[in-house]
């Protein structure tokens, strides 16, 4: 146990570390189809509305579920307001700063500043759940900076300054709240499911952006530009990536360091500058392929056993 109080050790589990590796990259490779299909839906409704809608989706799903299993379990309203808290900050806000970025900068640029996915979240893993990378970790960690590096760079030979600059900033304030959820979201698991977990933090945050729309944003109409392709697209968004993703992710988080997990970022990284290259026609240059190696490569060392 790294924390008594702010952390649970990785489950012990029949499932071979290799096979769980691969669960790890099938997942990123998944998730890395989400910008894409993100592009096409806030390129008819507004981000605000957007927001609200997916978490709406996917906390229905997860409530259904939990009430077809009655698999609730009873928490405090002390952890049921903490959870609610989390998914406002980790899923509504953070989907704010992921998205605009993404508005602003495109897919291939929002995949590569993704990439500080690893390095945000295994410091928050580090320094806030005093958990102990092996040695090999700082190693990686260097290789996934270096790539993420060379990947801004490889971006900024097709982009401007003022376009990266946004929507960095916007990207990075969004992955930061996401990592402090991720790392606080441990000290619940022994309280209740995952899936109600996430039914909670997903349906508090589609709440707040409903609200917010009846009282500010006013933009509810809109969503009947959506066209069948950004009905499909906020759908998988929803089930495939805000459900299916997620569950699988918090279930790897009983097995796997949240900081040697995050390394996987970098593959989601990659797979979803290939997908907005081949979906958009959005440029890749050599510095970035360059930086996609170095991330793999720090993926591998991150890996290693002790």
């Amino acid at each position: 146990m790294t924390s008594k109080t702010h952390s649970i050790a990785p489950s012990k589990t029949d499932f071979p570390i290799n096979t769980l590796l691969i669960i790890a990259v099938v997942l990123q490779i998944t998730w890395g189809l989400v910008p894409s299909a993100s592009k096409i839906v806030i390129e008819e409704i507004p981000v605000e509305l957007y927001v609200a809608l997916r978490w709406t989706l996917s906390g229905f799903i997860f409530i259904s579920y939990l009430s077809f299993t009655k698999s609730w379990k009873k928490i405090s309203r002390s952890d049921f307001l903490s959870v609610a808290g989390l998914g406002i900050l980790g899923y509504g806000v953070a989907s704010l700063g992921t998205l605009y970025g993404l508005k602003i900068g495109g897919v291939s640029n929002f995949a590569l500043l993704s990439a500080l996915g690893p390095v945000v979240i295994s410091s928050v893993s580090i320094l806030i759940l005093k958990e102990r990378p092996n040695r090999w970790f700082y190693i990686a960690l260097p290789l996934c900076v270096a790539g993420l590096a060379l990947l801004v760079m490889g971006k900024y030979q097709v982009s401007t300054l003022q376009i990266a600059g946004y929507s960095a900033l916007a990207i990075i304030t969004g992955y930061t709240m996401e990592a402090i959820v991720f790392v606080f979201s441990k000290r619940f698991k022994a309280k209740m499911p995952i899936t109600q977990y996430l039914g909670i933090a997903q349906c508090a945050a589609a709440f707040t952006f409903w609200v917010l729309q009846a009282s500010y944003f006013g933009q509810f109409e809109q969503v009947h530009q959506l066209t069948q392709r950004g009905l499909l697209a906020a759908l998988f968004v929803a089930i495939v990536a805000c459900v299916l993703c997620y569950a699988v992710l918090y279930w790897l988080l009983s097995y796997i360091d949240g900081h040697k997990l995050a390394l996987f970022d970098g593959i989601h990284a990659v797979s979803a500058s290939v997908f907005g290259y081949f979906l958009f026609q959005e440029p890749l240059t050599p510095l970035m392929l360059l930086g996609g190696v170095l991330i793999f490569s720090g993926l591998v060392v991150g890996t290693l056993k002790k």
